[in-house]
């Protein structure tokens, strides 16, 4: 059962780390990529589309399943 443990941590470690890696991407392309304004909001002038600085939520479940990814990790080679 030790064996079978181990293989689903690195599964898991696997999946969390790269649904991060997609989190972190979606939010260097909705916020970092941007010049923003005092107001928040960035013109883009070629697809007329207003952003606001609201993409900063990308990096919160993008840190949490870097984290979980981590312990999968540890915990994987632990057994």
């Amino acid at each position: 059962m030790g064996r079978r443990t181990g293989i689903v941590m690195r599964i898991s470690a696997v999946l969390c780390l790269a649904l991060s890696a997609f989190f972190y991407y979606a939010w260097y392309a909705f916020y970092l990529k941007w010049d923003f304004n005092e107001l928040g909001r960035y013109y883009d002038p070629v697809d007329q589309v207003v952003y606001t600085s609201s993409g900063f939520v990308w990096v919160l479940p993008a840190t949490v399943l870097l984290a979980a990814g981590a312990v999968f990790i540890w915990r994987g080679r632990r057994r």
